[in-house]
């Protein structure tokens, strides 16, 4: 299949509209990554855009610094392969096909 085909019976309003649909589900899908046994808590929205990170504030940050930052990166993570599969049951129907 050619893929200039899908260009021929686009129209670009239809496709503004689906990507505006998009922009706002993408708003609206969130996930809550935790590492640490929940010691870091990251949440994120469909855009994968952090909105919040909340903590256990104790004397161990102070101390470790460095394991306090693999554990945001660890609940980033986890939140993000949520938003994944979020995106994937929620949103693939608003997509070209082939995107997803």
């Amino acid at each position: 299949m050619n893929p200039f085909d899908l260009l021929k019976n686009l129209n670009i309003d239809d496709l503004k509209k689906q990507t505006q649909d998009l922009s706002e589900k993408l708003d609206n899908i969130t996930a809550i990554g935790e590492s640490g046994g929940g010691f870091v808590k990251v949440t994120l929205n469909g855009h994968y855009k952090i909105l919040n990170i909340e903590y256990e504030d104790n004397q161990f940050i102070k101390e470790d610094l460095n394991t306090f930052k693999d554990l945001i990166i660890a609940a980033y993570n986890s939140a993000s392969d949520q938003i994944r599969e979020k995106v994937k049951s929620q949103v693939s129907g608003l997509l070209l096909p082939g995107i997803m």
